[in-house]
This record gives structure tokens, sequence and C-alpha cells, in this order.
């Protein structure tokens, strides 16, 4: 994995980001704060653009576990259309958190339905010491749901921890709670669910030192998809680097192990620089690279400035 220079890093950053001119995940204008609303800290950690440099990491987590990544594998569309299921999965976490409730929910649903029938077994291509050939998997598998949740709301909070920077113990632990109701929308059992940050991370710490999660070859493959994807523009490229390399940078050091990654001091150093680099010149930022449009859309439709607008 190249090492992007400080004034590449720079140039990217500068420069027009993929969502500009595109419409917004969200349209609804009543005035309905969501799931969250304003005052929440899911507001204030996912307005945060910087957060799509290190949003391949929860996918890579996602597929450390075999059996999740055999699902994407038999019935995703991660090899055809890599780009755009990022894409979607970027527009899907979006919607839950500023959409409407209806929209939040519709969101939630459509990934549910998907979700039935979405089952098989692991091929002897793909098996490894924990997980042998022939183990069944199904999309509505409780402890598989409750793994794809934990790396998503993980990665959030440490993406933001490396790149923004200003979160305390007690705003991770709000996240997590926040968040519940999501999970428990996706047939996530409260049973399987966390009290608190200190229990999400011990329970994702636990599952990879324990290897109960340790990428096999199905796992490899698919995150060879996620770090070099078939792109729509070649002008993407740098900027997908600078994801890969910031997103591999994030993961566990035991994962990046276990899925083969080079990853040397040169790289580690480089990764430290670039997030102190960010959280140091976050504040004085283009307003595009700290404020979501998103939230901003969000925050009007909550105050009921849309529809007056519209009126």
């Amino acid at each position: 994995m190249r090492l992007p220079s400080p004034a590449r890093i720079r140039a990217l950053l500068y420069s027009p980001l993929p969502y500009e001119g595109r419409p917004l995940p969200i349209a609804e204008r009543d005035p309905d704060p969501g799931l969250f609303g304003p005052g929440s800290i899911t507001w204030e950690v996912l307005k945060e653009p910087l957060l799509v440099l290190g949003s391949g990491r929860g996918l890579l987590l996602q597929a450390a576990h075999p059996l999740v990544a055999q699902g994407a594998i038999e019935h995703s569309a991660y090899a055809s259309d890599p780009f755009g299921r990022f894409q979607r999965t970027l527009a899907w976490v979006t919607v839950v958190a500023f959409g409407t409730t209806a929209e939040a929910r519709a969101a939630v649903e459509q990934v549910n339905r998907i979700h039935h029938g979405l089952e098989g077994r692991l091929p002897a291509a793909h098996a490894t010491p924990r997980v042998p050939a022939g183990t069944p998997y199904s999309a509505l598998d409780p402890e598989l749901l409750r793994w794809v949740f934990a790396t998503l709301i993980d990665t959030l909070l440490v993406t933001h921890d490396a790149l923004v920077g200003g979160l305390d113990e007690a705003d991770r632990d709000r996240f997590v709670d926040e968040w519940r109701s999501v999970a428990r929308m996706l047939h996530v059992p409260a049973r399987l669910l966390w009290r608190d940050h200190g229990a999400l991370r011990a329970y994702l710490e636990r599952s990879i030192s324990r290897r109960d999660v340790a990428p096999g070859p199905g796992s490899r493959l698919v995150a060879r998809t996620i770090l070099h994807p078939p792109l729509p523009s070649p002008a993407l490229r740098p900027l997908w680097d600078l994801v890969a390399f910031t997103t591999v940078g994030l993961l566990p050091g035991e994962v990046r192990r276990s899925y083969g990654m080079p990853w040397s001091p040169a790289h580690d150093a480089a990764h430290c620089a670039l997030r102190l680099w960010l959280r140091g010149v976050h504040p004085v930022l283009p307003r595009r690279l700290r404020i979501s449009p998103v939230y901003d859309f969000a925050g009007a439709r909550a105050a009921a400035r849309l529809r007056a607008s519209a009126a």
C-alpha cells in the first residue's frame, strides 16, 4: 500500500467531494426530527464528511467473519458493483441518521426484506479452522446480525476519534445507546446488545482475540474488492487510495495481519501524521469538510424552515 504524500492529501481534501452536486439521500420536508434529531450525539458525530475516509473499515471488519463474507460473495453486488455498494451503504447510514422517521424506517425495512431468504453454506474453498466447510449461514442469524451492527457502530466512533476528535466516553455511551433502537429494528435481540461503549469494545476485542472472527479466503477475496474496486472514473482513484490507506490504518492490528495486509512502521507513522494533521486543521477546514449538507437539510427540516420556504 502506497504512502500518500502530504501534498497529495491536501490536494484531495480541497478538491470537489464525490457527493457535491448530487441529490441528497433524504427529501421529506415535514418537521420531523427522525429517529435521533437535533441535540443527539448521532447528529453531532455523523455531520462530519471526513468520516467517509474510514468508512471502509466497517466493511472489512464485517467481511472478517467468513460467513458474512460468504453472504456478500453469493448474495450481493460486491464484485459487480463494489463502488455502488459502498455508496449505498453510506446512503443507508445517512438516511437512518438524518431522515424523517418514515424515511429511516423505510430504509431499515428495505434491509430486513433483503435479509429474508439470504442464506447458504460455506464452501470448502473458503473454510477456516474455526468455521469448517458446510457451515450454514443466514442473514437472519442473531449472532451475525450482532457482529455486523457492532462493526458499524464501532467504525463510526473510531473514525470520528481518529480524524475529528472531541468525544468523551459519556458521548460514546450515548451514541451506543441511541443506536440501540435501530439494532432492535434490524432484529438484533436485546439480550445481545451492549449496555455502553465499553461493553461494545470488549465484545469486539474478545471476538477478534479468540479468533471467533478471523478472515478466511472468502474474506480476503471481498477485501481485495473493497480496497481496489473498479471505479466509475479514473479521477476517483487518488481519493480512493486515500480512503483505502485511512481504512487499513484504522483496522485493529490483529485483523490487519490476519488479512495479510502489508503495514510497516513507515505506514504507521504516516497514518499517525495524517490523523494528527486532520484533527489539528479541522477547525479551519472549509465548511463543506466539517458539516455535511444532509445535516443542514435535516436541521432546517426539524425546525420547520423547509416547510416555510416551500410555502
